[in-house]
């Protein structure tokens, strides 16, 4: 599970990532000078604020309201605009720096020049030669320890240069005694109205056996065959202190203890603890194909990349969730209108949806701390001063700060169901473990608080019996009226999608943690019976919005309309065959002419998804196809191109792109919801032959899978508890009992008993 080349490393679109949940290193093996481009978790413009919503937006609202349900679109969107957020210091993720380790030789003189990153081992190496002397070098960033190490082996004595360079004009960066210290401050103006941020400090310690001299510029090593440098950062991130004179010393004294407490440890000890704290992750799972198809071969190793980009991102232990680019950052998206922060539009729940189904599960929990403790809280106060409701919301975007006011422009706000739809991967936590402790303490009490809200935000339709929201938008998409492009009405399908998903939710976690004995519960379940249904267009697609005025972008790359069919389980292929066929025409409408298909990473992981609960595997399998040779980087990163809707300078890497891609392959593969197991829904012709194991299912059980000629071999199944479970195969289902910790062996034979 290598990804190998035999170029030079010219950009970050072929450097090769590494991370510890804390620290992000993009490995640049250049010539004459390598490099590792630096991030940090927590390393945010911007600061908190709890005056992000305007005065009186709860009055603007319901005047929106009443001028939607009439129709008048265009006023609507005029009294908008006092309703809608006030950004304020919101923020980004920024860039680190880059530390430099220049050889002092001539590219043209160097021969034999390789490179690779073990994903399964968290290490990138580079080899080279400059005439007779071989150079090796190691990167590694530890999440037991905590640390970076840059391992540089060289078999005779050179000159070697190292240095850092910050990336903005706000640090500084010191040299001594073999060590480097940079203090740098997360500014910026464009996502911010003033200079705020935090304040980060880095120290880098030189351990070699030859002379190690500092200058202004940098550190100079002569007579080494051997050199290490050991490298931690911390920030100030939620942290006060009385003399802010002190913060630098106070941050230095404990990132320069940590660093040679690491060195008296040793490389050898770092190592063998980073490889075993991640191989011991990454190899619960295990997935091989066999066929002759090149690009078939290649989908092993992009799902784990997949995995192992999103443990890089988001550990047990890290402070904040993994934002829109993981841990990394390009220094594209944060210099654009995104921001590398938390898009709780498709974005943030894209880079943890394989999360359980992959064995990751521990990797999900900085995101349900920030729920918790961030985003619910502030959505306590949007959903009193924006919408003058009791209970929480989330909105379209949010940040380090746990911002949960409305987006600051009418084209994308109101969007108050962000957070219903990023509070359900807690539940789905909760479906794959069954840790009823976690779902009773955790969970409940942020599920009841937004339906506390929802229940009092829907409303009855005129002359009608059908419960509808809004106004609001269906992300990221317009529509034209009076010649206009617009995007706020009632009944937008997509958050009638959330609203239902979360009734649905809460009615079954009552049942589980016996809560039916309360008056919500009786009237959630009577609204729910009278949320307005889906609706099939004259065209014969699902509509997206509740009138008929036509899209402004037939091609756009949200399809949030179809979110019942994934990542939600409303609309399936047993119950809904009339909704799946509408969800496959929407689908190729899209698609044609494909050409103007406003083609994204993650918006074709969301395809591919959408085709494997249709069980539709040679569709799916084309559309990774796609991805393949049209949306990867040369080091394997699904990018987001420039594209008309969403406007940028250049290929904007974003982690859903990678993680969706893994998501869709489990899928495929393996499909938990409604009650069933079912086995390769979706497996293409292509991939006639495999085996998988340690994927998980709903009920907190391991499957692993063999499939030869294109059938199911053997399915091996292992629960943490006795329980009765259905499997479906092909149309075939069969009723198993499973005793806790006993391997169940299950063939098509079974099925057929």
């Amino acid at each position: 599970m290598k990804l190998l080349s035999k170029q030079v490393s010219k950009g970050w679109n072929d450097g090769y990532p590494l991370g510890n949940g804390h620290m992000g290193g993009m490995v640049l093996a250049g010539l004459p000078i390598s490099c590792i481009e630096l991030s940090e978790n927590t390393f945010y413009s911007g600061e908190k604020a709890i005056d992000n919503n305007q005065d009186n937006a709860f009055t603007a609202f319901y005047k929106m309201r009443e001028q939607a349900e009439l129709g008048h679109f265009d006023k609507v969107h005029q009294l908008a605009e006092k309703f809608i957020g006030i950004r304020k210091n919101y923020g980004t993720n920024l860039p680190v720096g880059k530390v430099f380790i220049d050889y002092g030789i001539q590219s043209e003189d160097v021969t034999l020049y390789e490179r690779s990153l073990d994903i399964m081992e968290g290490l990138a190496t580079s080899t080279f030669s400059n005439n007779q002397d071989a150079i090796k070098e190691e990167v590694l960033i530890s999440h037991p320890d905590n640390i970076m190490v840059y391992r540089i082996q060289l078999s005779q004595e050179n000159h070697v240069k190292l240095s850092f360079l910050a990336s903005n004009d706000y640090a500084t960066v010191t040299y001594g005694d073999g060590d480097m210290n940079f203090i740098c401050h997360a500014y910026e103006t464009l996502h911010c109205n003033d200079l705020c941020g935090v304040t980060l400090v880095g120290y880098g310690k030189v351990i070699t056996d030859g002379i190690c001299c500092a200058s202004n510029s940098g550190l100079d090593i002569t007579n080494a065959s051997e050199i290490f440098l050991y490298l931690n950062m911390t920030t100030d991130f939620n942290h006060t202190y009385e003399n802010k004179e002190v913060v630098n010393d106070v941050l230095l004294n404990k990132v320069k203890n940590h660093v040679l407490s690491c060195t008296q440890k040793g490389y050898k000890q770092l190592y063998m603890s980073h490889q075993f704290d991640i191989k011991s992750i990454m190899k619960k799972l295990q997935f091989e194909l066999i066929s002759n198809e090149p690009l078939t071969e290649h989908i092993p190793i992009l799902f784990q990349y997949g995995r192992y980009l999103l443990l890089c991102s988001s550990r047990s232990d890290s402070k904040l969730p993994a934002h829109l680019q993981g841990i990394w950052n390009d220094n594209v998206a944060c210099r654009i209108g995104w921001t590398c922060d938390m898009h709780l539009d498709i974005n943030t729940q894209m880079n943890y949806w394989p999360a359980l189904v992959t064995n990751l599960k521990e990797t999900t929990l900085p995101l349900f701390e920030w729920i918790s403790n961030e985003l619910s809280k502030a959505g306590k106060i949007t959903a009193k001063e924006s919408y003058g409701l009791d209970g929480w919301v989330g909105e379209l975007v949010s940040n380090a700060w746990g911002y949960a006011a409305p987006y600051w422009s009418s084209s994308i706000a109101p969007c108050p169901t962000g957070g219903v739809w990023i509070l359900t991967q807690m539940w789905e936590y909760y479906q794959y473990t069954e840790d009823e402790t976690f779902l009773r303490n955790r969970v409940f009490p942020l599920i009841q608080s937004a339906v506390e809200f929802f229940s009092h935000y829907i409303f009855k339709e005129k002359d009608s019996n059908w419960f509808t929201s809004g106004p609001s938008i269906s992300p990221e998409n317009s529509f034209q009226y009076k010649n206009l492009t617009l995007q706020i009405s009632n009944g937008c399908t997509y958050e009638i999608v959330m609203i239902r998903e979360l009734f649905q939710i809460y009615l079954m976690a009552c049942q589980i943690l016996k809560y039916e004995m309360n008056p919500q519960y009786e009237d959630v379940s009577n609204k729910l019976k009278y949320l307005l249904p889906y609706r099939i267009t004259k065209e014969g697609t699902i509509a997206e919005w509740n009138h008929n005025l036509p899209s402004v972008d037939e091609q756009h790359r949200h399809t949030s309309h179809l979110l019942g069919l994934f990542p939600f389980s409303q609309i399936t292929v047993e119950s809904n065959s009339s909704l799946c066929e509408a969800a496959k025409k929407t689908i190729q409408t899209k698609l044609s002419p494909e050409e103007n298909w406003e083609d994204t990473g993650w918006a074709r992981s969301l395809l591919i998804l959408y085709e494997a609960r249709l069980c539709n595997g040679n569709e799916a399998y084309k559309h990774i196809t796609n991805m393949l040779l049209n949306l990867l980087e040369p080091n394997q990163l699904v990018y987001h191109p420039p594209t008309r809707g969403a406007n940028a300078f250049d290929h904007v890497y974003e982690l859903d792109g990678n993680t969706g891609l893994t998501s869709a392959i489990a899928e495929m593969l393996l499909q938990s919801h409604n009650g069933f197991i079912k086995l390769l829904p979706a497996l293409p012709d292509d991939w006639e032959n495999g085996k998988i194991s340690g994927l998980i299912a709903r009920g907190n059980i391991t499957v692993d899978i063999v499939w030869e000629n294109g059938k199911l071999k053997f399915a091996n199944f292992l629960a943490k508890k006795d329980k009765i479970c259905t499997v479906s195969y092909q149309g075939l289902q069969k009723e198993i009992q499973l005793i806790k910790d006993v391997p169940f062996l299950f063939n098509c034979g079974t099925c057929c008993e």
